[in-house]
């Protein structure tokens, strides 16, 4: 072992001396270090994580994989809905692209999902704002 393991060692020893010689002393079963923190004894040397549960852990789980398809195939069609935003229905497929473009956004397709909104967003916004003044000079 080297010199920080016997260290550590040496210390918890010192702790369970200590904490016996005070129990010892609180024979009227006072519970005052009820809930004392574990955390030092599982600093050096102990897995947290139980040795199963490590082996799975870069396992791709088919969960997972639906999810970000689900996320990336909700991604295109928001994105498809802004493009067409812009040609037709501006503030139905705007307002319809920015929602499933969040909803894409949430399920992991950040990228799609974030032009989504924002195409869709300004389609909208262009047209509330520039179709008022065109109708208002004409």
């Amino acid at each position: 072992m080297g010199k920080y393991e016997e260290d550590y060692k040496r210390l918890l020893d010192d702790r369970d001396l200590t904490a016996a010689a005070h129990n010892r002393e609180d024979a009227a079963g006072d519970l005052d270090n009820f809930n004392e923190e574990m955390a030092a004894d599982f600093a050096v040397g102990t897995p947290v994580v139980p040795a199963d549960r490590r082996e799975d852990r870069y396992v791709e789980k088919p969960e997972r994989a639906e999810t970000d398809t689900g996320g990336r195939a909700l991604g295109w069609i928001a994105l498809v809905f802004a493009l067409a935003s812009w040609f037709i229905w501006p503030v139905l497929l705007g307002a319809t692209a920015a929602v499933l473009g969040f909803i894409a956004f949430r399920q992991g397709a950040r990228a799609l999902g974030g032009w989504s909104m924002a195409i869709g967003i300004i389609a909208l916004a262009l047209n509330l704002v520039i179709v008022p003044f065109y109708y208002a000079v004409t």
